[in-house]
């Protein structure tokens, strides 16, 4: 018989709001599975406070829970719910710190800011689509679209109006997109959009090169409006 030993999964979750001790137990669960408080301990080679403290912190903070029965054994939630609930949290974390930000009453100043990567890209557009109360104007590649899908899911049932186009089919996650004919009216694959009519996306891809900028210079906000009509026809 082959006996296999697994050592701990070494994962980070500190800046995410967890311990490095809630890091490395959580890391145990995922590579043994399910257990009681003093395997968790024995394999970590924690003392057994340490490992229970962090077991409640990981339960309280919805990344394993305890199993029915005694003694108690704390069970790893899987990654894709993990994921979420972080996702959530800090989904909430942006909205607050946004909201905070929107009430200093400093004097607005066009900005001009460059594309660094089409991942900045999706990350910003799915905090500024969720902050949207107005209107979410974009031209996109699918790719993107697949990002921000619960961006867009969030603010469907508010009374923003969104315009959604992309120069191909998309993928489904996100409904009522229309396919416009792109050609050679755009250098690139566009990237475009228009948030609330108070920031814009300028950009295009090419390949898997991002460029162009962020603004929130009304002359361009305008421009980029116009481009979407000019992409989709209704200008």
């Amino acid at each position: 018989m082959v006996v296999v030993h697994t050592t701990p999964v070494p994962l980070d979750l500190t800046p995410f709001d967890f311990t490095p001790t809630e890091s490395l137990v959580y890391g145990v669960l995922v590579t043994r599975g399910p257990g009681t408080g003093y395997a968790v301990a024995r394999t970590a080679g924690l003392a057994r406070a340490n490992a229970y403290a962090a077991l409640a912190g990981l339960v309280s903070k919805g990344a394993a829970r305890v199993e029915e029965g005694r003694p108690k054994r704390y069970r790893p939630e899987p990654a894709a719910v993990l994921l979420a609930r972080i996702v959530d949290r800090q989904g909430h974390s942006i909205d607050a710190l946004a909201q905070a930000l929107d009430e200093i009453s400093v004097p607005p100043s066009p900005t001009l800011t460059p594309i660094s990567s089409l991942r900045g890209v999706a990350q910003l557009l799915g905090i500024e689509v969720a902050r949207a109360r107005v209107s979410v104007r974009l031209v996109l590649p699918d790719e993107v679209y697949t990002s921000i899908a619960p961006a867009l899911r969030r603010v469907s049932g508010l009374d923003t109006d969104l315009e959604l186009y992309s120069d191909g089919p998309t993928s489904g996650l996100v409904s009522d997109v229309q396919v416009v004919e792109v050609t050679d009216r755009w250098p690139g694959r566009p990237l475009l959009g228009v948030i609330d009519d108070r920031l814009a996306l300028l950009g295009a891809l090419e390949g898997s090169e991002a460029s162009g900028h962020w603004t929130t210079s009304p002359t361009l906000v305008a421009a980029a409006n116009q481009a979407i009509s000019a992409l989709s026809g209704a200008g």
